[in-house]
């Protein structure tokens, strides 16, 4: 029998070192009205903090399920067109190639930087109702891909600092220090901090 499960009214964006982002997020089991509404608040959250994505831990709940809009980056296009779109049990299957791009993240505000994704592959997820949708996506032509891969990284309590090169987080490291002394204040705890 599936346990319901108690989502958050408000989401509050947690930022590195905070725990929840390296702990690995547990599947959905229940496909029910708080977990619709959860999303919608999660949907929600990611416009008002400006993002293209937003994976739960990133809101404290550690459930695989990330949402996308990245309407946004469409080029020449206003307004932007909605494309948002709910991701639950994600998870990737047949990647080939590789692509760059240059990316940022919610938890780590004012940090950006290169890294190197999949180009081409098939994202497997659940829908609201629970049934499974498959898509197959080509980074290198469509940002989602990049989205994609980002957001599910953090399902597996992977941040993309973790794909940095020794050389860019060098030139990061700072705001990190900055970032780390200043949960440690808020809280009195080290945190998760990036052991490299």
């Amino acid at each position: 029998m599936n346990q319901a499960y108690h989502y958050p009214e408000e989401l509050e964006l947690l930022t590195y070192p905070h725990p929840i982002l390296r702990r690995p997020a547990e599947p959905v089991t229940l496909f029910d009205d708080q977990l619709a509404a959860f999303c919608r608040r999660m949907l929600d959250a990611m416009h008002q903090f400006k993002g293209v994505g937003l994976a739960a831990p990133q809101v404290g709940v550690s459930r695989q399920i990330f949402v996308s809009d990245h309407g946004g980056l469409m080029a020449e296009q206003d307004p932007p067109p909605s494309l948002e779109r709910i991701w639950i049990n994600p998870r990737i299957e047949q990647h080939q190639g590789s692509t760059t791009y240059e990316e940022g993240c919610l938890s780590f505000p004012g940090i950006y930087a290169k890294v190197e994704r999949h180009d081409r592959f098939t994202v497997v997820w659940q829908d609201l109702q629970g049934a499974e949708q498959r898509l197959e996506l080509n980074a290198a032509d469509d940002v989602l891909g990049i989205v994609v891969q980002h957001e599910l990284d953090h399902l597996h309590g992977k941040l993309f600092v973790d794909h940095l090169t020794t050389v860019q987080l060098t030139l990061v490291r700072r705001k990190l220090k900055e970032m780390e002394q200043a949960y440690k204040k808020a809280t009195g705890k080290a945190g998760s901090i990036l052991r490299r």
